[in-house]
């Protein structure tokens, strides 16, 4: 299994390709990351559900409201990734009424379309194996994050959750890793990040010089890799 890592002897930084050729030692491991969407739950699974939701809500009249609440999720996606292209820096955050009317959309499609479509399967033996060897997880997400752990009932896993468009940068910027590593007062390579997206998930890990798995990449699912993780397996 290859993780994602910077080499300690050059300033530059790595292509997103770049690869931690050695054993994965979680003694080496003082923080998890985790992405969100995509990562803990299947985008494609969700985006079935709030299909479904959406279009059982225009039957009995709500056309207008699914209009509006799809005309502002959109907007913010777009802008979102155009920040992505530009490095990750927000240079215009949200007014306090259009993040509340937002995160009201959001609340009311993805996170009843997210509840319906439950975490992978395996993540939450992950998070029970690395809770038993007493490693503190963190999310680490571009978007609000904190209702979609809500409707996956996994609130009392992580000790922090950062997000990236309230805090002003998005991955691939590696500041949003920066900050977590600051917080916890640990090296950068010894924070292990768990992501689905080598565009993005990577190439900010990659970049703030911690190590990054990548779902479908270095593991083909959870239980896999919880698996490795074991004796018997990496270290």
């Amino acid at each position: 299994m290859k993780l994602a890592t910077r080499p300690g002897t050059t300033s530059m930084r790595p292509e997103p390709e770049a690869q931690f050729s050695g054993t994965l030692d979680l003694n080496t491991i003082k923080l998890v990351s985790w992405d969100v969407d995509g990562t803990l739950y299947s985008l494609t699974r969700m985006k079935w559900w709030l299909l479904r939701l959406m279009l059982r809500e225009f039957v009995v009249g709500r056309g207008a409201d699914i209009r509006h609440d799809l005309k502002l999720l959109q907007r913010h996606r777009a802008a979102i990734a155009a920040v992505r292209s530009r490095g990750g820096i927000l240079t215009e955050g949200l007014s306090v009424p259009e993040r509340e009317m937002l995160l009201t959309a959001e609340r009311r499609w993805y996170g009843r379309a997210i509840a319906r479509t439950g975490s992978r399967p395996g993540v939450t033996k992950l998070l029970d194996f690395f809770a038993s060897k007493r490693i503190p997880q963190v999310v680490v997400s571009d978007y609000e994050a904190t209702y979609k752990l809500d409707a996956l009932r996994f609130e009392g896993y992580f000790r922090a959750t950062y997000c990236g468009d309230s805090l002003g940068f998005v991955k691939p910027s590696p500041r949003l890793f920066d900050r977590v590593v600051a917080d916890f007062n640990i090296e950068p390579h010894e924070l292990l990040h768990i992501g689905d997206r080598s565009d993005t998930d990577a190439v900010a890990a990659v970049a703030a010089g911690c190590k990054c798995l990548l779902l479908g990449r270095d593991f083909r699912n959870f239980r896999a890799l919880a698996d490795a993780l074991r004796p018997g397996g990496l270290k």
